[in-house]
């Protein structure tokens, strides 16, 4: 019932999502085979998110499975592990689109960070996603870049933590239990 929730619950905030993607298209470079997001990160997720990419992983034909398994050991032996490749990744490719935590669904757009200011997704220095508008000396949203390249909105800062989507109300209505939250190799480590 839980896993039946949350696909519900991922409708909505699917839905949700797109709209924010959508206001701030003219910023976004984001596009299928563009995975940096994915090679750099620590993919943080609850207990439920982590069963609800396991069940994709098991829909996997055996060949991607065991490249991902593969991709796994390589992980383990890894000593830093703030920042890796997703193990999911195969050719640029999300191998689990379907089932990815909410941290990847709703990467790449302008969000703020704990104390309230524009945090950049880390693309932005890499030339992507709202490179033309960010100030790098300053290291900030610089309004006379969004004029100076005729934007037609200005961006929008968005509160997309995974703290606040597990707090939304429907998730309350839903009874969703999302548990404990940790990096993804962590749930990995003790998986396989």
């Amino acid at each position: 019932m839980s896993i039946e929730n949350y696909v519900k619950f991922l409708d909505v905030v699917d839905d949700d999502l797109k709209k924010i993607f959508d206001y701030q298209s003219e910023y976004l470079c984001c596009k299928q085979g563009c995975a940096h997001c994915c090679k750099r990160g620590n993919f943080p997720l609850s207990k439920l998110e982590f069963e609800y990419l396991m069940l994709g992983f098991e829909k996997l034909n055996e060949t991607t499975k065991n490249i991902i398994k593969n991709n796994i050991n390589e992980l383990k032996k890894l000593e830093d592990t703030e920042n890796y490749i997703c193990p999911f990744l195969i050719n640029d490719v999300c191998s689990v689109y379907k089932n990815r935590p909410i941290v990847c669904r709703a990467f790449g757009v302008l969000t703020e960070d704990s104390k309230g200011n524009p945090s950049f997704p880390f693309c932005t220095t890499l030339g992507l996603n709202f490179a033309k508008i960010y100030d790098k000396e300053k290291q900030h949203l610089s309004s006379e870049l969004v004029k100076k390249n005729n934007y037609k909105i200005f961006p929008k800062i968005f509160r997309l933590s995974n703290n606040i989507f597990m707090n939304l109300p429907l998730a309350k209505e839903l009874n969703l239990e999302f548990g404990e939250g940790k990096k993804m190799i962590e749930y990995l480590k003790t998986k396989f």
